[in-house]
């Protein structure tokens, strides 16, 4: 097989990206000697595939300094690559022109019904159509066919955990003395701007009520920037004290949720992350749609 330089632009959001590592394990067995580079939006992007050992290289574009980034893209560019992927969703004009600036010989998204001028999406010279009715997963899996790879049918997305992540969940668990319990974790929350499909909050109060009923039961309140105030409402509310999950490091909270019974999200990345583990999932959704971004997998 050539070996072709391929760069991966995933810069939508933590689900989204889980929900296009199984386009790039496809991509690098079909290309296992090619330079596979991912230019992510920021570090907590990037955090979903590293240590993967499926790309070569991890870029990040989370420095505000202006100067920075175009020096960043500018040494990009120079690299030319032979192919760039836009995953999916990708109907926004500043994904178009970063694909363009980027300048790889054939630039790979989707083609929408609507919004081509309005997007930019002519700035990209291979596209395949965007087929509402399917998963996000198979959606990045049909990018594919671009590369006359007829993609299989995938039934689970992934995320990599070092030991070093899972020895931080065992100290945690230590810590809080986890050992014996069944764990339910809840995560509450999602982006601000998104806060219109978080479930409410008294809902999340009388659940976890109901669920300290049974002795036997831990519950782990996750927390992210986004819904710190929403979790210490919750938490001052209920009968028995939750313990509150927050740390920086997205691989962190990874090894905790791997170490769940159960998990309750919102339309969140770390509903995708728990299914990405195996873990047994319940996400709540508001208005979206299920049929498109829901968690993936068996459980």
């Amino acid at each position: 097989m050539k070996s072709e330089k391929i760069i991966i632009i995933a810069v939508s959001g933590i689900g989204n990206a889980i929900l296009f590592t199984p386009t790039l394990v496809n991509l690098r067995k079909k290309f296992p000697k090619s330079r596979i580079v991912i230019f992510s939006r920021n570090k907590a992007i990037a955090d979903i595939f590293e240590g993967s050992g499926y790309a070569d290289k991890i870029i990040t574009f989370d420095n505000y300094n202006i100067i920075k980034r175009l020096q960043t893209l500018i040494k990009i560019r120079s690299q030319k690559f032979d192919y760039s992927i836009t995953a999916f969703p990708s109907n926004k004009f500043q994904f178009n022109i970063l694909a363009f600036i980027i300048g790889a010989r054939k630039r790979i998204t989707h083609k929408y019904k609507i919004g081509k001028l309005t997007t930019l999406s002519f700035l990209q010279n291979e596209k395949i159509y965007a087929d509402e009715k399917i998963h996000d997963v198979e959606q990045n899996l049909n990018l594919l066919r671009l590369f006359s790879i007829k993609p299989k049918k995938i039934k689970k997305v992934y995320f990599w955990i070092s030991e070093k992540n899972k020895k931080f969940a065992r100290l945690f668990f230590k810590k809080n003395k986890l050992k014996g319990f069944k764990i339910i974790g809840i995560h509450p929350g999602c982006k601000k701007k998104d806060k219109l499909r978080r479930w409410p909050k008294e809902n999340f109060i009388e659940l976890i009520n109901r669920l300290n009923r049974d002795k036997n039961v831990k519950i782990l309140l996750f927390s992210g920037p986004d819904e710190k105030e929403l979790v210490k409402f919750i938490s001052r509310r209920v009968n028995t004290k939750p313990i509150i999950v927050e740390d920086k490091e997205i691989k962190n909270i990874a090894s905790i949720i791997e170490r769940c019974s159960l998990f309750l999200s919102t339309d969140s990345g770390l509903g995708h992350i728990a299914a990405a583990l195996n873990i047994q999932v319940i996400a709540i959704f508001g208005p979206a749609n299920y049929n498109r971004t829901g968690p993936y997998g068996k459980n």
